[in-house]
C-alpha cells in the first residue's frame, strides 16, 4: 500500500521510528491473521465433529432398527457428503497451520519492535550504522520469511493505528 505524502526518514532517529511503525504494524497484522484464520478453522472444523457424530450415531441407529425410511438414509447419506467436503475444505485451507505461522511472525515483529523501542528510548544506539545495518538485516529477512497479511486486514490494523495517534 502507498502511503500518501509519504517523506524518507531524514536522520537514523526518524528511520528507527519508522521502522517501529512499521514492525508494530507487521506484529499486529499478522496477530489479527491468526485470530481470523482460527475462527476460520472453527468454522470447519466444529461442524465436521457435529455432523460425523450425527452420521456415526445414525448409522448405528440403523443397525438396529428393522426398517429404515429412504429418507433418512438420504438424510444420512447428505450428511455424509457434507462432512466430507468440508473436511476436505478443512484440510485444503490449512487455517489452524496458516494461524499458528502467523503468530509466530507477529512474535518476531513483537521481537525486533521492542529491539526498536530500546534503541529509540536509548538514543546512542540508532546513531551506529552497523546496528541499523543489522537490524535493517533481520526486519529484510522477515519481510521474505512472513506470509502475507490480507489487504482487508492490513487496511483494518492501519485505521486501528491511525485511531490510536489521534486519541493520543
Amino acid at each position: 500500500m502507498v502511503e500518501p505524502h509519504y517523506h524518507p526518514p531524514g536522520n537514523p532517529d526518524e528511520l528507527i521510528l519508522a521502522w517501529l511503525r512499521r514492525a508494530r504494524e507487521s506484529q499486529l497484522g499478522h496477530y489479527q491473521m491468526a485470530t481470523m484464520l482460527e475462527r476460520r478453522s472453527y468454522w470447519l472444523g466444529v461442524p465436521v465433529i457435529v455432523i460425523s457424530g450425527i452420521v456415526g450415531t445414525s448409522v448405528f441407529a440403523s443397525i438396529a432398527a428393522e426398517v429404515v425410511s429412504v429418507e433418512a438414509k438420504l438424510i444420512v447419506g447428505a450428511l455424509s457428503v457434507v462432512a466430507a467436503i468440508l473436511s476436505s475444505l478443512q484440510t485444503f485451507f490449512k487455517f489452524a497451520e496458516r494461524a499458528e505461522k502467523h503468530k509466530t511472525f507477529g512474535a518476531r515483529y513483537g521481537a525486533i519492535r521492542r529491539e526498536l523501542e530500546s534503541m529509540h528510548a536509548g538514543g546512542t544506539a540508532a546513531h551506529e550504522p552497523n546496528y541499523i545495518n543489522v537490524l535493517r538485516d533481520k526486519l529484510d529477512r522477515l519481510g521474505q520469511e512472513a506470509p502475507a497479511v490480507s489487504s482487508a486486514v492490513h487496511a483494518h490494523v492501519l485505521k486501528v493505528m491511525r485511531e490510536e495517534a489521534g486519541a493520543g
